[in-house]
């Protein structure tokens, strides 16, 4: 989620004499997180908000505003489960006692959303970032930055539901704003011109999305520096999107680039540098230069594991790699040793039929029809095309990849009239989409 929207300040205030100094310490508090220092402001914060609750109660408008800058500092901080405790209690409290409609009610929903969604919670994201928008829009009006902050939270949120045209429409929409209130080189105007391009390459508009890319990463390097981690996040947007048009050597340089500047300014270990290391891998791999691509992964695998784990789907995103670049150089025994470990972890962690467990599972059939293990490729294969059948239907493209690997092993097999059945399968659900196939 974007960054959090400071709440809204100025409420009515009664009381004088210590209900002032506990006033000023919670602008005292403000001013330390707009500088950065979140936990500077958030020892304050907890002195304040324990001495609010005391004297004025846990629902004085004081009280829930201080109770909204320390959800505000966890946030910051990483401690996401300690800032929705509070959040949610908060929200309720403001709910019952301001309304709302309130715009402090709606701020704290709109940070709310920003915390679940570090969580995890993605339905409750989702339910609660259209609302959040839904009221901003109607209370404080379109052009409001509390509101552009719900609708940047809302094109996320439906994004990752797979509701990829609502929210490019959204996001064009909030980018025309910002440009129009901000202006076009503001921070807040090229991260929201950077979520577009990510949602435009996701319907496959990689043409809009390098151009939108181009124009971002011109602008941020003006206005940052070529080493700011804003204008090499373009940069690698960049990059993807050259790569999505095959343009492997343009995106190669832009790669090899954002990788020497990421070591540089955010060390050899930090997971965007890594990131970076993956996809200038893939990259080599298409154009040929497998040893390189392999030294590459081998160094990044190993540091995924020392830094995240290994368990960690990027450290699994990384074994894959490795796997297909040392199956492509022909040593199939450890391409399947790398398989059978990435395979049994993801079935652990991500579960057996996520995507991701039967992309491995299909590549590890591969290694082993080169292996001449068949009898066990067939077992393989045909748990693999049952879940696929099941999780994404008769049709789909990957579906199709694991029945024409089952008409591959049962052809080895000398099992011709099965893989002829197979095939025939294949066609039909070629020719009539959305059928239910055999």
């Amino acid at each position: 989620m974007p960054g959090v929207w400071g709440r809204p300040r100025g409420r009515p205030q009664t009381g004088e004499g210590h209900a002032d100094a506990l006033r000023s310490a919670i602008e005292q508090a403000d001013e330390l997180r707009e500088a950065g220092e979140y936990g500077q402001a958030r020892v304050l914060e907890e002195h304040t908000l324990a001495q609010l609750r005391r004297i004025r109660g846990d629902d004085h408008p004081d009280t829930l505003e201080s109770a909204f800058g320390l959800m505000l500092s966890l946030h910051q901080l990483g401690e996401y489960e300690q800032a929705r405790t509070l959040g949610e209690d908060t929200l309720r409290r403001c709910q019952r006692v301001l309304g709302v409609d309130d715009p402090m009610t709606l701020m704290l929903s709109v940070n709310l959303a920003s915390t679940l969604a570090r969580l995890g919670e993605q339905q409750q994201v989702r339910e609660l970032a259209e609302d959040n928008f839904n009221r901003a829009r109607r209370v404080l009006g379109a052009d409001s930055p509390a509101t552009l902050v719900a609708a940047a939270n809302f094109v996320l949120a439906l994004s990752k539901s797979g509701e990829l045209r609502r929210a490019c429409a959204l996001g064009e929409d909030t980018l025309a704003r910002r440009r129009r209130l901000q202006g076009p080189d503001h921070h807040d105007t090229l991260v929201a011109a950077s979520v577009l391009s990510r949602d435009l390459s996701a319907l496959g508009e990689h043409v809009r999305a390098r151009n939108l890319d181009e124009d971002t990463l011109a602008r941020a390097e003006r206005v940052f520096g070529a080493d700011h981690p804003d204008t090499l996040s373009a940069a690698y947007n960049l990059a993807n999107q050259l790569a999505a048009l095959g343009e492997y050597e343009q995106a190669r340089e832009q790669y090899e680039d954002v990788l020497a500047r990421r070591r540089r300014v955010l060390g050899e270990d930090h997971p965007h540098t890594l990131g970076a290391a993956v996809n200038l891998a893939r990259v080599l791999m298409f154009l040929g230069r497998l040893r390189r691509a392999k030294d590459l992964l081998e160094d990044t695998l190993a540091r995924h594991r020392r830094v995240q784990g290994d368990d960690h789907p990027d450290t699994l995103n990384a074994a894959t790699n490795l796997s297909d670049v040392t199956r492509m150089l022909g040593d199939y025994e450890a391409a399947r040793d790398l398989d059978e470990d990435t395979l049994a972890r993801r079935r652990r962690v991500l579960g057996e039929n996520h995507p991701h467990t039967l992309n491995t599972a299909d590549a590890l059939v591969v290694s082993l029809v080169r292996l001449n293990d068949l009898e066990r490729a067939r077992d393989l294969v045909e748990d693999t095309l049952f879940r696929r059948r099941r999780v994404l239907g008769d049709d789909h493209g990957r579906t199709l990849d694991s029945a024409n690997n089952l008409v591959l092993v049962l052809h080895r097999l000398g099992e011709k009239r099965l893989a002829e059945q197979w095939l025939e399968w294949i066609k039909e659900c070629l020719a009539y989409p959305h059928s239910q196939g055999r």
